[in-house]
């Protein structure tokens, strides 16, 4: 067993560990197992995770007021574990503004996620997801978004960054197929951008890179359960080579903020 790592931050050690990119429910192409809230709090509660932040996958695809009412149902049978992010499809302009009303009458809805993949690469500088972003500034709701989608996504991210500076944009999967150089020079410019560590948990030496590029601050903890292992994600923070003041952050500190969290206090 290695005894040279830098922190040896054990999960049960953080005063606060907040998933910041959760899923619910099935999903269209396979079969995923443990995929209903249930199935998700076990994880949890075996990882030591207290808080998750959670879009259905109807949401992000065909049905997004059913995947709402999902999240809706979750968070009221686990109040305090679950929050939502609310969803809105791009293709059904005329209900965006309406939706996003609907969610935040309900207190455990924190934020908004978008998919744009999974909506026919709408881009998120369209004017359907101007809704969005103008309720998102007005509120100061975190969105995250997926990164992974046709055209210069990068580019879009930061012309959104720039013209809504007062909204926290959680830039999903942190977009490094983008490339590292280009990732760090966005954020660097852009305080208001936030790296989601989904997917590049597994990555050897990101959080180490990130964390001295861009600083620890500047990101969040999200493993993509169920779509993924929560295990994998969380232990590829844990075990990085960075001290536990920066594993705090990342595991919870800096997601509090962002989704109205107290340390120490129920969601």
């Amino acid at each position: 067993m290695r005894t040279d790592l830098p922190g040896k931050l054990a999960p049960t050690d953080a005063p606060l560990i907040v998933d910041a990119h959760c899923h619910l429910g099935a999903f269209r192409n396979f079969h995923i197992p443990d995929h209903d809230i249930d199935g998700m709090i076990r994880a949890m509660d075996l990882l030591g995770v207290d808080v998750a932040v959670v879009a259905a996958h109807a949401g992000i695809s065909a049905d997004y007021r059913y995947g709402n009412d999902q999240v809706m149902e979750a968070a009221t049978r686990h109040p305090g574990r679950v929050l939502g992010y609310c969803c809105v499809n791009p293709n059904y302009p005329a209900q965006v503004a309406a939706e996003l009303e609907r969610c935040f009458a309900h207190p455990a809805f924190r934020g908004v996620k978008l998919h744009p993949e999974l909506h026919g690469d709408y881009p998120l500088d369209g004017p359907a997801y101007a809704p969005v972003w103008e309720f998102a500034a007005e509120h100061r709701v975190p969105v995250l978004s997926h990164s992974y989608f046709a055209g210069d996504a990068l580019g879009v991210f930061t012309t959104i960054a720039d013209r809504y500076p007062q909204v926290p944009l959680l830039l999903g999967h942190a977009g490094l197929d983008y490339g590292l150089d280009r990732v760090v020079a966005a954020v660097a410019e852009r305080p208001n951008i936030h790296l989601d560590l989904t997917g590049p948990l597994s990555w050897e030496g990101v959080v180490e890179f990130l964390t001295r590029e861009v600083g620890a601050e500047r990101l969040v903890f999200g493993s993509d359960i169920p779509f993924m292992n929560a295990a994998l994600q969380l232990g590829g923070l844990v075990y990085a080579q960075v001290d536990d003041a920066a594993k705090r952050l990342i595991l919870g500190g800096n997601a509090a903020p962002l989704f109205g969290l107290k340390i120490g206090a129920p969601a």
